[in-house]
């Protein structure tokens, strides 16, 4: 999708679908790192939610509605310099265009979706992060929605109309911050690149030192029980099937006894399944048990002299 069109989108066109909302605490084990991401966070739509989508944060919609009306042109411009710079020049002109009309006519619209993540848990946040980031969704307007809002809430920190949520200011982060290691490597210094991994499906944050230490080995064996259960519940659905196929049904009560028969067979294979799963390694930060971790790389950045950290592929 493009962001050229004339018109705006509507509120209900922005929300994830009722499919993908209904799903949206197993979205982690499912969708890996094509969900938006905020560094030592769990939830990048939840943390703007929190930053600028609260009744207590209404007086700075208004500052920001009369600092717009002098500068929404610049901010869409920068915006598509950083975010659209891959698109050829007449794209980059519509999704300017069509930025600009974000910022000034559709300014309740931003305010309304902030507001909409503010009420939201961190786990119905998980739909809001992976709409928009599927393939093909890349520079629709769920996509752009997200990281326009990002950029209107740090402009809003800096001018004081907000408190600062990073992590840096609040020294707390969604992540392992028992173990040695994680607060330190979260205070990047700028240009330095680290490696971090995500949690699923709790989607807490451990730093590369402590991870290979605390959770690399017990996720990976993990990960294989899960496979041989699987592959072992597979294999024995598998033979009850083709046992019953095998066999003539000649009455009604021969086939309830086949069927009974399949219908064990598959809950003792749940039942395996789940003795595996409570084997798993759990989150130091929740206690949830972890099934899969996923790497990625952050990347120390500065913008108004203050250190922040981004994901990078």
């Amino acid at each position: 999708a493009d962001l050229g069109p004339r018109l705006l989108p509507s509120f209900e066109e922005l929300q994830p679908e009722p499919a993908l909302l209904a799903s949206s605490e197993t979205i982690p084990t499912r969708a890996q790192m094509r969900m938006q991401r905020w560094p030592g966070k769990r939830s990048y739509c939840h943390t703007i939610g929190k930053g600028c989508g609260g009744p207590q944060h209404r007086q700075a919609w208004e500052e920001l509605s009369t600092e717009l009306d002098h500068n929404a042109r610049a901010l869409a411009l920068h915006f598509v310099d950083d975010q659209c710079k891959d698109l050829p020049p007449e794209r980059r002109a519509a999704s300017a265009r069509f930025v600009e009309l974000l910022l000034t006519t559709g300014l309740e619209l931003l305010c309304s979706v902030a507001s909409k993540l503010h009420s939201l848990e961190v786990e119905q946040c998980w739909a809001w992060d992976l709409n928009g980031e599927r393939s093909g969704e890349q520079y629709s307007a769920p996509w752009c929605i997200k990281r326009v809002l990002s950029l209107l809430l740090n402009g809003m920190i800096r001018s004081g109309w907000v408190p600062d949520i990073s992590n840096q200011a609040l020294g707390a982060y969604d992540c392992c911050a028992r173990y040695e290691g994680c607060h330190e490597h979260f205070l990047l210094v700028a240009g330095r690149r680290e490696r971090w991994y995500s949690l699923a499906p709790c989607m807490h944050w451990v730093c590369s030192v402590c991870y290979p230490r605390a959770l690399g080995t017990q996720v990976r064996e993990a990960r294989e029980r899960a496979r041989v259960a699987a592959s072992k519940a597979a294999a024995a659905a598998s033979d009850a099937r083709n046992a019953a196929m095998a066999v003539a049904i000649s009455d009604r009560h021969q086939a309830a006894d086949i069927f009974k028969e399949v219908a064990r067979e598959t809950e003792l294979s749940a039942a395996a399944a789940e003795k595996f799963r409570g084997d798993d390694p759990v989150c130091p930060s929740c206690g949830a048990r972890v099934g899969a971790a996923w790497s990625a790389n952050l990347r120390a950045e500065t913008r108004g002299g203050k250190g922040t950290s981004s994901i990078v592929g």
